[in-house]
């Protein structure tokens, strides 16, 4: 009875080993996986974007923002196009138009304002969203055309003057590789005079809603 149960112990053993074996096989050596430094770098980056915007431009302050005398606030657009240097630095060129500032008093007296501007734009991105603060500074064009008032003709005027834009905004994205945002940018005219206007300094608010598009270039493009 002894021998038995010594051999049903010993075939048990040598089961529960069979088993283990089957359970584990010897596995063959795995290669390593890659690290982050061995993949390959991207072949396409983000070079900059180009943007249309459209929105309000609002005179304030002085004789060109005077509540009674002063003129309305006009439809305006902007077109834009930045290179970025990194993620965070960019620079570019802007041109905007606003082309119907109305007098509050002179009903027939408007003033068409345009610009032309370089700039530099520093970004800030949080996840998907990005805020940013703009400066800008060049040419800004205005003229008047021809009105009549009380009786009296007066002829158009019009004039160039330096000027800068200094603002903010935000961008998120939206559709098919496009972002959309809004940006709040105040514009000054250093000197807005000519034969008919003399309004020294000219303040405006711009509120606009931009689309950006992203311009992506292949790696060692210049």
């Amino acid at each position: 009875m002894r021998k038995l149960a010594l051999a049903a112990a010993a075939l048990l053993c040598a089961s529960a080993l069979a088993a283990q074996e089957t359970a584990s096989p010897n596995l063959p050596n795995l290669p390593d996986l890659p690290g982050l430094e061995d993949l390959p770098e991207p072949t396409r980056y983000l070079a900059g974007y180009v943007a249309a915007a459209g929105g309000w431009s609002a005179p304030f302050g002085g004789h060109w923002g005077d509540g009674s005398s002063g003129f309305k606030p006009s439809q305006a657009f902007s077109l834009s196009a930045l290179r970025r240097v990194d993620e965070v630095l960019g620079y570019g060129l802007e041109s905007g138009y606003a082309w119907n500032h109305l007098n509050r008093d002179v009903a027939a007296l408007k003033v068409k304002v345009f610009y032309l501007t370089p700039f530099v734009r520093v970004s800030f991105p949080s996840g998907e969203t990005v805020y940013y603060g703009t400066l800008g500074a060049g040419v800004y064009q205005w003229s008047q055309p021809a009105y009549e008032a009380v009786g009296t003709r007066y002829p158009s005027d019009s004039g160039s003057s330096a000027g800068m834009n200094l603002g903010a905004g935000v961008s998120y994205p939206f559709w098919f590789g496009t972002r959309l945002g809004v940006d709040l940018r105040w514009h000054r005219i250093f000197n807005m005079k000519g034969s008919n206007l003399k309004l020294d300094t000219a303040d405006s608010i711009n509120a606009m809603v931009v689309l950006h598009y992203g311009v992506w270039r292949e790696r060692g493009e210049k």
